[in-house]
């Protein structure tokens, strides 16, 4: 892997350089200038099992413009509980149908293939962020319910911002931090230390892994979905949700991911837990051209509407599966 290009996607290029410890010569399938931690880091990413093969077709043919519903069931036909769980969400007295969906194809031409490709993400996911991070400070659960509320309202946040494709902010939303399920081990090590420079420099939780580490949960987030073919505007997203202004091509996907994060720890996460930001980076209100006053507004219109609402999508069945 191109060292310099990973640094630059994780922001970890500071004006007083890297908090670095030794860098010995690099060893066979190591990266050449990267510190011992970053390689070990990198060696997880590269032992990620891949996506379970039918939820790979499925992916790759709902990207296919030639695809009909009826082939998209024919996936869909091969998991039973990926079925049970799209038939679910299309019976949702939340979407507001009042005939029931009884096949497969049925809820996929109820769904649409946006959020039919949303909810299947959404159970790749499931499992694995459920987990206890001891590391990050995270029970069981936690960063689980962090990434729906995330994803809920950065759906909602797409939809008010004229944005056209909120299922992809969902997605990006869900997706944001699994990261953290990389670093958990690296961060449970060095807490300390990372409390220390966030006190002494005024830094955020995910400046200070990139000075550690050479990399943060959000780019090493981004280099799993690259691992598993996730499609490149949700890799933007997920690598660069805490610098929006950084991405190439997604900035507005970004924005979006950024901003919902920040609501969603304001209304879920205590203020004493150290690393949940509370700050909109700045780059995000002009890339979704908003201004602090159009935004708080925003905020007290999206909670009112997300009380009456709930999650739309449902939350599926969770399968702790090891990556």
């Amino acid at each position: 892997m191109d060292y310099n290009k990973i640094a630059q996607s994780a922001w970890a290029i500071f004006p007083d350089g890297y908090e670095r410890l030794n860098t010995p010569p690099a060893k066979p399938g190591e990266t050449p200038g990267a510190t011992p931690e970053l390689n070990r880091i990198l060696a997880s990413v590269g032992r990620l099992r891949p996506l379970p093969g039918n939820v790979t077709r499925l992916l790759r043919a709902i990207d296919d413009p030639a695809t009909t519903a009826g082939m998209v069931a024919d996936y869909l036909l091969l998991d039973q509980a990926l079925t049970a769980y799209i038939l679910r969400v299309a019976n949702s007295a939340q979407l507001g149908y009042s005939k029931p969906c009884a096949s497969p194809k049925d809820a996929v031409m109820r769904l649409g293939f946006k959020q039919v490709k949303a909810l299947v993400l959404s159970t790749v996911a499931a499992g694995p962020l459920t987990r206890r991070l001891t590391g990050y400070r995270l029970g069981s659960g936690e960063l689980w319910q962090h990434s729906i509320s995330t994803a809920t309202r950065a759906r909602w946040l797409a939809q008010a911002v004229s944005f056209n494709a909120p299922e992809e902010a969902y997605v990006a939303g869900l997706l944001h931090d699994m990261g953290k399920l990389l670093m958990d081990q690296f961060i449970l090590s060095d807490y300390p230390r990372i409390l220390e420079m966030m006190e002494a420099k005024k830094l955020f939780f995910w400046q200070v892994e990139g000075r550690l580490f050479g990399i943060d949960h959000a780019g090493v987030g981004g280099l799993m979905a690259e691992r598993w073919s996730f499609p490149p505007n949700l890799q933007e997203a997920i690598r660069c949700h805490h610098a929006p202004g950084q991405s190439q091509a997604q900035q507005k996907l970004a924005a979006l991911v950024n901003v919902a994060d920040t609501f969603s720890n304001l209304e879920t996460s205590p203020q004493s837990r150290p690393g949940k930001n509370r700050e909109i980076h700045p780059d995000s209100l002009p890339i979704l051209n908003l201004d602090e006053r159009s935004l708080a507004r925003m905020y007290e219109i999206m909670n009112k509407a997300l009380a009456e609402m709930g999650n739309v999508y449902l939350a599926p069945d969770v399968q702790d599966d090891t990556l």
